[in-house]
């Protein structure tokens, strides 16, 4: 049985990617997908939800715009990483592909879904939680109906990758990360801890493109570019990390899963130099307050490839 999603993203390179894998993945129905600023402006975000969409020439999906900011921070993106339109800066070689489907405002459409579908509903959110946050701060009984909330974000007890300890999605907006988390609805984390495990080198990426010789795997050679040139000059490796197509595939295929852990946490908010920053019972103590959440800590890492080249690198016809 194909699981029911709703799609929460802030398209930037691999949220490109991981919403071409989720439309690809038959284990999945993605009900809608809604947008957020986080990697940049949420109006950049929306028009390379666009094109992604119009790519693959998949129809059906209901398409939001959600929140331009965080519920209480300034607002921060990652344009460094992702280009300043967030597609790695060629966004104009695939706007001819941009699909003209009306766009709605992402939370009455995250609530009408929940509220109206016959099948439990997960999110699987890639980007900052802040549409979710809103969602449960407008209808919390219509999204206490959501089977599991699948979140990429967190370090823990590992390296940040905005400041120190902190990574990116959690740090644009930690107290969204707050109330997604109280609000009792099953949250699953997938932190850096496992999402920096599955890094594409651009080796592989241009020899599986050339092999499948597909739109989308020419689009994923492209949009992949500047990333991996960011991250051969920050990480010293000529890749990117698939934070996002890995957090699809959990929510696709669980049995990836090889370890997880179920423990309560907190998210820092008011650091100066540790916002967003994700803290287990053994760093924090006995905090009463803290919410029980399930952490993705092992994948079955030949398993993720696998399903990754076959949904994205056959051959096609688009």
């Amino acid at each position: 049985m194909k699981r029911t999603i709703l799609l929460d993203v802030d398209t930037g390179v691999d949220d490109s990617i991981a919403i071409l894998f989720a439309l690809r993945l038959p284990q999945l129905e993605v009900k809608a997908i809604t947008t957020v600023s986080g990697n940049v402006h949420v109006d950049e975000v929306t028009e390379n939800t666009k094109v992604v969409l119009g790519l693959i020439e998949h129809k059906g999906i209901r398409l939001g715009k959600g929140a331009s900011a965080s519920l209480r921070r300034t607002r921060f993106h990652a344009p460094e990483v992702h280009g300043d339109e967030g597609l790695g800066n060629v966004r104009g070689k695939y706007i001819r592909y941009r699909t003209r489907i009306q766009t709605e405002r992402a939370v009455p459409l995250l609530i009408d879904i929940i509220k109206k579908s016959k099948t439990p509903v997960s999110i699987v959110a890639t980007g900052p939680l802040t549409n979710i946050a809103r969602a449960i701060k407008k209808d919390n009984r219509t999204m206490q109906r959501v089977k599991e909330i699948i979140s990429m974000g967190g370090s823990f007890g590992h390296r940040g990758n905005t400041g120190p300890l902190a990574e990116f999605n959690y740090y644009v907006d930690p107290d969204a990360v707050n109330v997604v988390a109280q609000a009792g609805i099953p949250l699953t984390i997938v932190p850096l801890n496992v999402t920096e495990t599955v890094p594409l080198s651009r080796k592989d990426v241009i020899a599986w493109s050339r092999k499948a010789n597909s739109g989308v795997s020419r689009f994923i050679a492209d949009v992949t570019e500047f990333y991996m040139d960011f991250h051969s000059r920050v990480e010293g490796f000529r890749g990117g990390f698939m934070h996002d197509p890995l957090t699809i595939a959990i929510a696709a295929v669980p049995s990836i899963v090889k370890k997880r852990y179920k423990k309560p946490i907190l998210i820092e908010t008011q650091g100066l130099y540790t916002s967003g920053t994700t803290l287990t019972r053994d760093a924090i103590g006995n905090e009463k307050n803290a919410p029980v959440v399930s952490v993705i800590a092992e994948i079955d890492h030949r398993r993720f490839w696998n399903l990754f080249r076959k949904a994205l690198f056959a051959t096609d016809k688009h």
